[in-house]
């Protein structure tokens, strides 16, 4: 591919920066798109307690924030009793940060009101993925409306009075105040003692049916994509439409916002008509409360409740997920919502997955990464709750699966007729849940309403338009019970906790391409007997004291040794290690770091609990994934660090267990350097790990004694072949850079570039937005970006100049200097067919800046500072895009 000499000058369309990748951020409205949240901030340890004693009539005492525990640890979850109604709130926690929208026409800067940051794990099969996107809350104080949606939303941020909680696992359980004689603690217990209090949690789960009642909720869940237009018609026939009022709305939306302007993911006028609009339709025989609102570009999820019942709310928690391209854009993906309400724990999903009917293995991949990445976080817990570790999960939203091997004409024919089984035996939803590919153990109600999609807006008619999309359930409600929450006694019959009384669609409302959706659920909601639980809570502390001054833990492990074989870039491997009490007590293990480590494991593993309990008689699995990023990469090229690694297990009151790990990393051009890549003249798996660790230690600025001494490429060859099979296959393809390829194709991409020596005849295998993909991938794992981490803020300082910024690129190393003005040379090609492929200027500097010009970890800035250096590196792609390349 040759350098284009044309002179580009493109009109930047209003498409916002999309925000870089950075690890380990979450909010309290957890989400994987603030790029700005770089700071942790410290929770401080709960002192652990001595364990309650049977409940006394007392009164309550407010839960406080910091006792909200969600983990994962505990099979079965054993809730609280009904919290007093003298006073409440629902939890969460909330501070100022300000976060900023440019606009690209205009040199005003507005600051926004946004959620104070936590960290998050890397999860999914894109770990370290996450772009940036900010939480909509308006600041309009002379909008009486606006006020007091922001009264309501201040409910997150509070916690209810009831008798104080601690969690454990997925449970809750009641602290009482200690009376006379009723200690509960024996001093003669063993060094587990200073458990007692999360052993019994534990023991009172298991027997959480000895003390808890049901009483019935009706749930209303209803979704629409609304395609982008603002609510012109009342909403009283799909959300009012019930004789009786709801408990609980679950309301979720596609698409509310198709702007180009939607993608700076701020605010949008969409959000406050909509959520106006719903409100005023809730149904008129009850007064309701906004519990929490969270939206992702298009999608936004509303949960309302009856006022008697948020007393009973806590732990409100949000998280957004996005599944665009590298798991950094949010035209597709989720946003969810989790809450306990009494002792049920309840989590919704609104998702909108991949368009198009040949894109099924794309719709699974993103409802994976959805289960995968969406984690609701707890400041204090050591994992995070994910959306299946719930009582009752319910997903809705335009899951976009299709009909199958037949004709639109026949199709409509065989609608207009109500004979919908040849329909449903070709439904994609329903063909890939039957082989297990998706929503595996999830249950839907009968599809008898006409199919969603696509209508002619403003009409019933079907789509006829050039496209002339066929008929299609594409708008679908599913929900799953939680296999932890039946009985664990096999001899009774499992509970089944929902039931769905109503699954309809809404074809009275028009202004959309789709119709809406809603599904009415009676919920059987677990609530505490307080005298029964007092009663099973002597019970089983006297069992405790007496095993404990009898027993010792003993345990034993299916497997000392983990072999993972070989292990290459991005591509996971898991094992398992059983545990078995075997013992007469209860065991509590622990993974514990060695001498002088602060981590008990290497940063590419993972284990799945890493602290908990084993109760005597039973086993519980511990899993084992090694997973090797963009941030791990680089050492293990190098062979500055193997997969080899001892982990002690430790048994509290016992003895340690000894864990050994074994593996072999494979090399690969992702997260090696361009100074060596350029010096090898063949692929990097037949390269020996020595030369390997020596090129990478050629330094990326100026020109050295091996700089002249070696003979090298002036590009990676790897870099040349993508670029070669993009430009040459390409170049036409609508929507390049703009949506993910599939994890399958990426690693036969990623096994030919390691692999194979690229000629002018050889193909890299997969679509082009997988190559695409790959491209990005390979320049987000370089060790050393494009443009070295040392020139970042010269390069800011002339981000309006190109004289000055060509000069100094002149004293980068002639190997990143070539991958620049080649990369550059690439994309002004691309520009040449943005009418077909949908590119421009804008969208590609905003999208490559923060890969080719990012700042060293000891650079990063946070909030306005962090949003002006994004302007400037932006802008500093697009001088260059828009001028004639002549290196």
């Amino acid at each position: 591919m040759e350098s284009t000499s044309s002179n580009n000058h493109i009109n930047a369309s209003q498409i916002d920066n999309l925000i870089e990748l950075t690890e380990n951020h979450k909010v309290n409205d957890l989400s994987e798109f603030d790029p700005l949240a770089n700071e942790k901030p410290t929770q401080p340890k709960r002192p652990v307690r001595p364990p309650p004693p049977p409940p006394t009539n007392r009164g309550s005492t407010q839960i406080q924030a910091s006792t909200n525990r969600i983990s994962t640890h505990a099979p079965v979850r054993a809730p609280p009793p009904p919290p007093s109604p003298r006073s409440h709130t629902v939890s969460g926690t909330s501070s100022e940060s300000v976060l900023l929208k440019f606009n690209e026409n205009s040199s005003a800067i507005t600051k926004q009101p946004a959620r104070n940051p936590v960290s998050r794990s890397d999860l999914g099969s894109f770990k370290n993925k996450s772009a940036s996107f900010v939480s909509y809350l308006s600041s309009n104080e002379n909008d009486n409306h606006v006020a007091e949606e922001m009264q309501e939303r201040k409910l997150e941020n509070r916690s209810a009075s009831s008798p104080d909680v601690t969690h454990i696992g997925n449970s809750q359980f009641v602290k009482f105040e200690p009376f006379d004689g009723a200690s509960g603690h024996n001093e003669m217990a063993t060094k587990f003692i200073g458990q007692r209090e999360q052993l019994m949690q534990l023991l009172m789960a298991k027997r959480q049916d000895d003390y808890t009642k049901r009483e019935p909720f009706r749930i209303f869940a209803g979704t629409w994509n609304v395609n982008g237009q603002f609510p012109t018609q009342e909403l009283d026939p799909w959300v009012g439409c019930d004789e009786e009022p709801p408990d609980i709305y679950l309301v979720g939306f596609q698409e509310l916002d198709l702007s180009k302007e939607a993608f700076v993911f701020a605010e949008s006028a969409r959000e406050e008509e909509w959520l106006k609009c719903v409100k005023h339709s809730l149904h008129p025989k009850a007064k309701y409360r906004l519990i929490k609102l969270n939206r992702l570009v298009g999608m936004m999820l509303l949960v309302f409740a009856q006022e008697r019942h948020v007393p009973h709310i806590t732990n409100v928690i949000a998280h957004q997920v996005g599944t665009g391209l590298l798991g950094k854009m949010g035209n597709k993906g989720g946003v969810g919502v989790r809450f306990d309400i009494h002792s049920s724990t309840i989590c919704v999903v609104n998702s909108h997955l991949a368009a198009h009917s040949e894109e099924v293995q794309r719709r699974n991949q993103d409802y994976s990464d959805i289960c995968q990445r969406m984690r609701f976080a707890d400041p204090q817990a050591e994992t995070n709750c994910t959306v299946l570790q719930h009582d009752v999960l319910i997903w809705l939203g335009d899951l976009n699966y299709r009909i199958d091997h037949m004709l639109p004409d026949l199709v409509k024919e065989l609608i207009e007729d109500q004979h919908y089984k040849p329909l449903l035996e070709n439904d994609q939803l329903l063909v890939q849940r039957r082989v297990g590919s998706v929503f595996k153990g999830f249950e839907e109600g009968d599809l008898t309403f006409r199919p969603t999609y696509k209508y002619n807006p403003g009409t019933d008619q079907w789509d006829t338009s050039e496209k002339c999309r066929m008929p299609a359930w594409c708008d679908r409600i599913l929900w799953r019970e939680s296999a932890l929450q039946q009985n664990a006694n096999s001899s009774k019959k499992p509970f089944k906790a929902v039931n769905l009384l109503k699954y309809r669609s809404h074809p009275a409302l028009k202004i959309s391409d789709h119709k809406p959706v809603s599904a009415l659920f009676k919920l059987d909601v677990k609530i505490i007997d307080q005298e029964k639980y007092r009663k099973v809570y002597e019970e089983e502390i006297r069992r405790l004291d007496r095993l404990e001054n009898e027993w010792l833990p003993t345990m034993a492990l299916s497997n000392h040794t983990l072999d993972f074989g070989v292990v290459k870039f991005q591509c996971p491997s898991l094992q398992t290690v059983e545990l078995h009490n075997t013992g007469q007590t209860p065991c509590h293990f622990e993974f514990i770091g060695k001498l002088g480590d602060s981590n008990f494991c290497k940063p590419w593993l993972t284990v799945s609990k890493p602290k908990g309990y084993v109760m005597p008689g039973e086993k519980v699995e511990l899993e084992f994934e090694v997973y090797v990023n963009k941030n791990t990469a680089p050492m293990l090229n190098r062979g500055q660090e193997g997969m080899d690694d001892i982990l002690i297990l430790h048994l509290v009151g016992g003895k340690d267990f000894f864990i050994t790990l074994t593996g072999k990393y494979s090399p690969s051009c992702f997260g090696t350097s361009i100074e060596a890549l350029c010096r090898m003249n063949k692929p990097i798996t037949l390269v020996e790990q020595k030369e390997i660790a020596r090129l990478s230690t050629i330094r990326a600025v100026g020109e050295n004694q091996l700089n002249t001494l070696e003979k090298s490429l002036q590009v990676p060859k790897e870099l040349w072949w993508i670029l070669d099979h993009l430009h040459k296959h390409a170049r036409h393809q609508p929507d390049l850079f703009q949506q993910p390829g599939l994890h399958q194709e990426f690693q036969k991409i990623q096994e030919s570039l390691d692999s194979t020596l690229p000629t002018n005849k050889t193909t890299l295998p997969g679509s082009n937005h997988s190559v695409a993909e790959a491209l990005l991938l390979f320049l987000e794992a370089l060790p050393e970006p494009v443009i070295p981490f040392q020139y970042y803020t010269p390069c800011l300082e002339v981000a309006e100049n190109l004289d000055l910024a060509k000069e100094l690129l002149k004293t980068m190393s002639s190997r990143h200097r070539s991958v620049f003005y080649y990369l550059l040379a690439f994309l002004q090609e691309l520009l040449k067919y943005k009418d077909e492929n949908n590119l421009n200027d804008h969208l590609l500097g905003t999208a490559f800046s923060g890969l080719l010009l990012r700042p060293g970890e000891g650079h990063r800035k946070t909030g306005f500072e962090a949003r002006i250096e994004r302007q400037k590196s932006t802008n500093f792609i697009k001088m260059f895009l828009r001028n004639k390349i002549e290196e």
